[in-house]
């Protein structure tokens, strides 16, 4: 089997930094909707 190209392993590392990216972005405003530390009264 040959190694993979420089290229390949350059698009696969950008999509994988790309997905979790995605991902934190997901989880951060997942995090602003349910805000534990939120006052809501006041």
């Amino acid at each position: 089997m040959e190694t993979p190209g420089p290229l390949s392993i350059c698009i696969t590392n950008m999509v994988i930094v790309f997905a979790v990216l995605i991902f934190l972005a997901f989880v951060i405003q997942l995090i602003h909707v349910v805000d534990p530390t939120k006052n809501k009264k006041k």
